[in-house]
């Protein structure tokens, strides 16, 4: 029986895949544009004039093409393991919704958060968010009435910090030695348990 109260987070990018999902995904499709190396507001200002079904569709692409070659199979790993534990799974993520909604289907994981891209009345982007999970997270969570302390986290990013030190049991991962010692620091008085993900 699933543990309505034992939450597990996983983030999206540079976790469950080796790719910042929302820079790559616009760079996927637009590589030949010069535009793209710059910042995540004004990639995503690119969207815009796009309908839902069409960026929808591009994420499907983008995941068959793109990131089932960039897969973290360790943390899939652990995932499945949290699964048949009965454990609630939660994809938080700053990635973009179709990204995200992709990922939720793909993996067999319904509830999910992320940032959401702003459309207008017929469901055309506006090229702007709408919501932004980036360094958010907490607050949305919160305000979904789901509650610390987290069961468990699993994260790469430094921004998910205060996610980590909230949750029981959490798994940082790290690409190398010199990343890892960085989370040590952060995590010396970390109260909870902590392992490291090495991908």
């Amino acid at each position: 029986m699933e543990n309505e109260d034992k939450y597990f987070l996983i983030d999206i990018c540079g976790t469950l895949y080796q790719s910042n999902t929302t820079f790559d995904f616009i760079r996927y499709f637009f590589s030949e544009k010069p535009w793209y190396i710059r910042l995540r507001f004004l990639l995503i200002r690119h969207l815009k004039g796009y309908s839902k079904k069409h960026l929808s569709d591009m994420a499907h692409i983008f995941y068959n093409e793109y990131l089932v070659t960039v897969i973290n199979r360790p943390v899939i790993d652990i995932i499945e393991a949290k699964r048949k534990e009965g454990v609630r799974l939660i994809l938080v993520s700053a990635t973009l919704d179709m990204i995200a909604k992709e990922v939720s289907e793909r993996l067999g994981i319904p509830d999910v958060f992320s940032s959401h891209l702003s459309y207008d009345k017929q469901n055309v982007c506006l090229g702007r968010l709408k919501i932004d999970l980036l360094g958010n997270k907490a607050n949305c969570l919160k305000s979904s009435n789901i509650l610390e302390p987290y069961y468990g986290t699993i994260t790469d990013n430094y921004s998910d910090l205060e996610l980590i030190l909230k949750s029981e049991n959490s798994y940082v991962v790290v690409t190398d030695k010199q990343h890892q010692n960085k989370w040590e620091y952060l995590l010396k008085n970390n109260r909870y348990n902590h392992s490291f993900v090495l991908v």
